[in-house]
């Protein structure tokens, strides 16, 4: 299933370009008969585009040999609790607070100020040490390959 991952990728590139959107992840299960396209958008994803890029993608699977006829097709977003996973989502996210999960098990929390390939920098708050005091602001600048996940963090 994996080539078919890769025609899906080819296919719906076009249509993701002309909507400004862009992929996240494929998945396929194994007999082949569920296939989940997760697709973003940096200005924010509205349901209608899914249902275009579904239709779009309907066109070349009904037609692809080796995709069972009863298929279910489902296009979305990844989901706002769901870690990143390519570098746009990063890019979309700068500014914003969120959560990352160091390979070692330490949590981590704060605003995602830059993204670079191999690093990302987090700038987390430190409570005042006395009521009344201003909190302070530290850097953190992580390496890519100590990240085990990065994601928004969700605030109410």
């Amino acid at each position: 299933m994996e080539k078919l991952s890769e025609k899906i990728a080819v296919w719906v590139a076009p249509k993701l370009e002309e909507l400004d959107c862009f992929l996240v992840d494929i998945k396929i299960n194994p007999a082949g008969s569920k296939i989940e396209v997760y697709i973003d958008r940096d200005t924010g994803l509205q349901i209608e585009m899914c249902e275009q890029v579904s239709r779009f993608l309907e066109l070349h699977l009904d037609n692809e040999p080796g995709v069972p006829p009863k298929y279910i097709l489902e296009v979305s977003s990844p989901g706002m609790d769901n870690p990143f996973k390519v570098e746009r989502q990063y890019l979309k996210n700068i500014g914003k607070t969120v959560e990352v999960l160091l390979t070692n098990g330490v949590k981590m929390e704060g605003m995602l100020e830059q993204y670079h390939p191999d690093t990302i920098v987090l700038k987390q708050t430190i409570p005042p040490a006395k009521k009344g005091q201003a909190p302070s602001f530290v850097e953190a600048t992580l390496n890519m390959t100590d990240i085990k996940y990065t994601k928004k963090k969700i605030s109410f």
